[in-house]
């Protein structure tokens, strides 16, 4: 049972959490949008997309293998073609937005909780994704 859900369960778990991971920080977006059918509509629901998200990550991971392509840029070229370039830009655009967003209600939560000037909870929150992402916290 052990290897079953490493194997094929956990990689669709995770894939899944870095896909949607931001949209699912709450906990908020499970509720609205898989347990509005009830709780056995929701669960078959998170079990659908799981199966889905995990199909989905066989199907690159067989890709990368049988095209040979090991590194990000030569996987997201040939699956992009000229279009890698575009998905750069937008990626990078959606790290800001997440950033700007995680920043924003961060500041006000700070704001609430503690009196802090919301700008201050915001250059703590981004000061914290900065310091995370340098590897500094390894």
């Amino acid at each position: 049972m052990a290897k079953l859900f490493q194997k094929y369960l956990l990689p669709g778990f995770v894939f899944q959490s870095i896909v949607v991971g931001g949209g699912y920080g709450t906990g908020r977006e499970l509720v609205q949008f898989f347990l509005t059918e009830g709780p056995f509509g929701g669960y078959l629901g998170m079990a659908v997309a799981t199966l889905v998200w995990g199909l989905v990550l066989a199907f690159g991971f067989e890709l990368a293998r049988a095209g040979k392509l090991y590194d990000y840029r030569t996987f997201t070229k040939s699956i992009l073609g000229r279009g890698w370039v575009a998905f750069e830009v937008l990626y990078v655009a959606s790290v800001v937005l997440t950033v700007a967003v995680v920043g924003s209600a961060s500041g006000e939560l700070s704001s609430k909780m503690f009196g802090s000037a919301p700008l201050l909870g915001t250059l703590v929150a981004v000061a914290a994704v900065a310091f995370l992402r340098s590897g500094a916290a390894r």
